[in-house]
């Protein structure tokens, strides 16, 4: 997966619209986010999964809607557009909620779309295939391989090779390739 561009507006401390462009991050393939604490990466790492699995690492229990929604917004929306597959298809994964007028702690269900890129028709066609179908990741194993859980950088380069070899191990679930027979 390469992203291409990620709207935010009115999710946890990103009131506004903010719109990042990857395009010159990734122009050479690989990239990463950093910064202080509470500058707003995980938010960024969070919308990116909300839009492709519906789910986050920090809220997925009750009232999630509601306690991903900036406290002054009326509405949320996260407007993710990415390449993935061997033809590196452009596909835009959008998800919109907005907060009931009436009762302030009532934020309605999410609506997502998806879509793929059309070059013929110059123009966003719907899809119904997930990111699980698109990208070959669940959303366990895209944490593993795409989002390096915080502080675990941190272990891993202080580990001894042997330790680091099985941490590895477990973050990329290797064990399945371990023909030994111990």
């Amino acid at each position: 997966m390469l992203p291409i561009q990620l709207k935010l507006t009115g999710i946890y401390s990103y009131q506004d619209e903010q719109i990042i462009d990857f395009t010159k991050l990734t122009q050479d393939r690989l990239f990463g986010i950093f910064g202080k604490v509470g500058s707003g990466k995980s938010t960024v790492l969070e919308a990116m999964t909300l839009a492709l699995y519906d789910k986050t690492e920090r809220l997925n229990k009750s009232n999630r809607n509601y306690n991903l929604m900036n406290l002054k917004s009326k509405e949320i929306a996260v407007d993710f557009e990415f390449r993935a597959g061997a033809n590196m298809t452009l596909y835009r994964f959008a998800v919109e909620g907005k907060r009931n007028s009436k009762k302030f702690g009532d934020v309605k269900t999410l609506r997502h779309n998806r879509y793929e890129w059309d070059e013929t028709k110059n123009d966003w066609l719907p899809i119904k295939k997930g990111a699980e179908d698109i990208l070959g990741l669940s959303y366990e194993n895209f944490k593993r391989t795409v989002i390096i859980p915080q502080g675990k950088f941190q272990d891993f380069l202080q580990l001894p090779d042997k330790d680091r070899a099985k941490m590895m191990e477990e973050i990329f679930q290797l064990e399945r390739f371990d023909l030994s027979t111990n």
